[in-house]
């Protein structure tokens, strides 16, 4: 597990083949989830608490459709990143480096997607004893993440890992699609 973890780090570092992320067993995946859903839902929460507050509300109201909404942004990430990457393609974009980026970018997207879903998500939890406390929601979060990756095999645990931080974004991506936008609701939010 040290050597592999040492694999992706380096590969990682160098900018060099992230298809080593793909090769992985399932506690480092589980260590790499943690590890990036804890860091996106901190920075989240330090930037945006109360973002993060409101997500939880949403997704409360709108829980049995939340996973059905939740999904619209990733596809929508994954369409937009993969529409650029083929278009960088077409164009004769031939610098690896540019191509990297780009799926670095789209990459960091759908973490911190996932993060502020699982932040959403971990927070509620927290919620159903007591008081709402979204910083120990953000480490339940991350230790959700982790789970699906140390019991299911890895395309069972990329499903489950997206449908449970889906779940934490519906309410938000519910509101935000069929949400009345005036200067009125935009001064209440």
């Amino acid at each position: 597990m040290i050597h592999q973890a040492t694999v992706v780090i380096t590969a990682v570092a160098q900018v060099g083949d992230l298809s080593v992320l793909f090769d992985l067993s399932g506690p480092v995946y589980a260590g790499l989830s943690f590890l990036s859903i804890l860091a996106a839902a901190a920075g989240l929460l330090y930037t945006r608490t109360e973002v993060a507050n409101r997500a939880v509300d949403r997704a409360v109201q709108g829980l049995p459709l939340a996973a059905v909404y939740g999904i619209i942004p990733f596809a929508a990430v994954l369409f937009v990143g993969g529409y650029i990457l083929s278009q960088s393609a077409r164009v004769g974009v031939t610098n690896r480096a540019i191509v990297v980026v780009l799926g670095a970018a789209v990459l960091v997207s759908i973490v911190t997607l996932a993060g502020l879903g699982y932040l959403v998500v971990g927070a509620y939890t927290t919620e159903l004893e007591g008081q709402r406390r979204v910083w120990t929601g953000a480490v339940a979060g991350a230790v959700l993440s982790a789970l699906p990756w140390l019991v299911l095999p890895t395309v069972p645990a990329l499903v489950a890992w997206v449908i449970v931080a889906a779940v934490g974004l519906g309410g938000t991506t519910q509101r935000w699609i069929h949400g009345e936008r005036t200067v009125e609701t935009e001064a209440r939010d």
